[in-house]
């Protein structure tokens, strides 16, 4: 029969162990988490491009995207289109015409906050959202930009094993101009103390449609060009 000392040696042994395997499996995930690439926020500070990221989850954003083409050619600039599958598959016309003149970026299927959600979620929303963009439009994306800039080390982790790199605005707040209508705001939200290599996010809605004009015309004065993130992160 075992001893008291035994007994207490064992069950110390044992509590050490268990100490041991916790701080193990603890620093494993903290070495996973340290692995994964942390979100772009800008890109070369020694050019003269401007990241212009537009955001579509809705179908009257789809519209007011294809509307802003022409103000963007006349003007040799550029952008990423950044959308959400559900809103793509059910603006197939405007999908096609945004995709064959500027860059397609996934922005998930149906704008969920990934902050929150478990992996199983991120995991769907991502890949159907690459997914539907990749066979409607023809153009497989390589950026992702999580739904309200809201995102985790899990979000990170599954966009980079999917092949995605995941991108959000320079020294901002995602966007102003989905709580906003005021056109001057969304012009001074985007070019307060902008410089070369900013990655700069707004909707497609009627106040950035408003402005975008004015936008490109404060930026090309100061010899900034608006473009795409591929051009920016070449």
């Amino acid at each position: 029969m075992p001893t008291k000392r035994t007994i207490i040696t064992n069950s110390l042994i044992g509590c050490t162990l268990l100490v041991i395997s916790f701080l193990a499996l603890n620093l494993n995930v903290a070495q996973t988490y340290w692995r994964v690439t942390a979100p772009v926020y800008n890109g070369n500070r020694n050019g003269q491009y401007v990241a212009l990221a537009i955001i579509i989850d809705n179908d009257t954003a789809a519209d007011c995207a294809v509307a802003m083409l022409p103000l963007l050619t006349n003007a040799h600039s550029n952008a990423t289109f950044f959308i959400t599958g559900s809103t793509a598959a059910n603006n197939l016309a405007a999908l096609h015409t945004l995709a064959e003149q500027c860059e397609i970026g996934n922005h998930g299927f149906s704008h969920q906050n990934l902050n929150i959600a478990d992996k199983n979620l991120i995991s769907e929303e991502i890949t159907l959202g690459g997914t539907l963009l990749s066979n409607l439009s023809g153009q497989a994306p390589t950026f992702f930009t999580p739904p309200n800039g809201l995102f985790n080390k899990n979000t990170l982790a599954m966009a980079e094993s999917l092949g995605y790199r995941t991108v959000l605005p320079t020294d901002r707040p995602v966007s102003i101009d989905w709580t906003t209508a005021d056109s001057n705001l969304v012009q001074a939200y985007a070019t307060h103390n902008t410089q070369a290599g900013d990655i700069i996010f707004l909707h497609a809605n009627s106040a950035t449609l408003q402005s975008l004009a004015a936008i490109i015309t404060n930026f090309l004065e100061r010899d900034l060009i608006l473009t795409s993130l591929g051009q920016l992160l070449a």
